[in-house]
């Protein structure tokens, strides 16, 4: 089990209709999570969520919180049996984009998006259980509303700082 906090960029997208917006990128916190299993020093098999926190205006001008999220199975692969070593990392799973600070009933509310992610990265441990990753989530999530698909295209490159207790 361990979890961390970084930052980075979020950069995303979004498509309706066959119309495309302009790119937007935002500054993020970035908040990690994982709880799973290690069957040798070198390998973790997890369950992984990371997840972007970043603000924007929307729709009417209002400036909202959104979480952009990925839950995923995942592996880790130490080089070493013990650090300080290098690691590779990578999941496939769920993304999500929410507004987890509004009361979701107002003109601004923009529902609960979920679609496809992944994430690809690596990092090093420099301490027993204590790592520096650089991360970069990729995701896909979509809703329909009143009969239009929607799709948020969002590309998140990250860095964190994990703590793992194992």
């Amino acid at each position: 089990m361990g979890g961390g906090l970084g930052l980075g960029m979020s950069s995303y997208t979004f498509e309706a209709v066959g119309l495309t917006s302009d790119r937007g990128s935002r500054f993020a916190f970035m908040t990690d999570f994982k709880i799973g299993y290690a069957p040798t020093n070198q390998v973790e098999i997890v369950y992984s969520n990371k997840a972007a926190w970043f603000n924007d205006k929307i729709f009417f001008g209002g400036n909202v919180t959104f979480l952009n999220n990925i839950s995923t199975a995942a592996v880790n692969y130490y080089f070493k049996p013990e650090g300080p070593t290098p690691f590779i990392s990578g999941g496939l799973g769920l993304a999500s984009l929410s507004e987890p600070f509004e009361d979701n009933s107002g003109i601004n509310d923009i529902g609960n998006w979920a679609g496809f992610g992944f994430y690809v990265g690596g990092g090093y441990e420099f301490a027993k259980h204590f790592a520096v990753t650089l991360d970069l989530m990729y995701g896909l999530p979509q809703i329909n509303d009143s009969g239009i698909d929607f799709t948020f295209n969002g590309f998140v490159p990250r860095v964190s700082v994990i703590a793992t207790a194992f």
